[in-house]
């Protein structure tokens, strides 16, 4: 995350997207843990031989394999959200979004080198950095993720993991509170939802 926040603020929009699919596939990983036993028994299984380890990985922890178990949760227990959007949408978007500078996408690498500036005019190369519209098409995309995601976390660790009981009431209000920043950049950022509800209080 820090490796996300550092390249994207110095105009390192390209290699900040394919930082940020690592941070994706590690939470998501981490989300279908606590809500799975068989995921979790299946990463904390190691293997001494590598080919059996990559078997192992493949068939049970791979992103691809994630994903699905992860849209299979968010279809089974659907979360509200203020959008026209489920979760599940969200998730597949962002990490199609992420994943075409990884990729060998002509149209991205050009793009992600030639960043354009927010009144369209084009900027000079990106080599050694240039922050651009791209740039915070990607920042949107980052907060949306980590939105539904600490929503997601919140309800598997109080909900299925008892954490109301171990930390007490006030915990779960922390927690909300801590994701509350993020709800607020949210709304401020997606643009079909800031078309129908413009932002409040977020001028400053």
């Amino acid at each position: 995350m820090q490796a996300f926040r550092l390249l994207i603020l110095h105009g390192f929009e390209s290699q900040s997207r394919a930082a940020f699919r690592g941070v994706v596939e590690i939470v998501d990983l981490m989300i279908m843990v606590l809500a799975d036993e068989d995921t979790y028994r299946a990463y904390v299984k190691s293997f001494e031989d590598g080919k059996a380890s990559y078997q192992h990985w493949k068939k049970h922890l791979s992103p691809a394999v994630i994903r699905a178990s992860l849209s299979k949760l968010e279809a089974d227990d659907r979360i509200a959200l203020p959008i026209d959007m489920t979760s599940e949408d969200l998730r597949k978007d962002n990490y199609a979004w992420l994943s075409r500078f990884v990729h060998v996408d002509y149209a991205a690498h050009v793009v992600a080198a030639h960043p354009s500036h927010p009144d369209g005019r084009w900027q000079r190369l990106a080599m050694l950095g240039n922050v651009g519209e791209i740039s915070k098409a990607t920042f949107a995309h980052s907060l949306v993720y980590l939105w539904i995601s600490m929503l997601r976390l919140e309800k598997l660790l109080f909900e299925k993991h008892g954490w109301d009981r171990l930390r007490g009431d006030r915990s779960r209000d922390w927690f909300r509170y801590r994701a509350r920043a993020l709800d607020e950049l949210f709304r401020a950022y997606l643009p079909t939802f800031w078309e129908e509800h413009p932002p409040q209080g977020l001028d400053g």
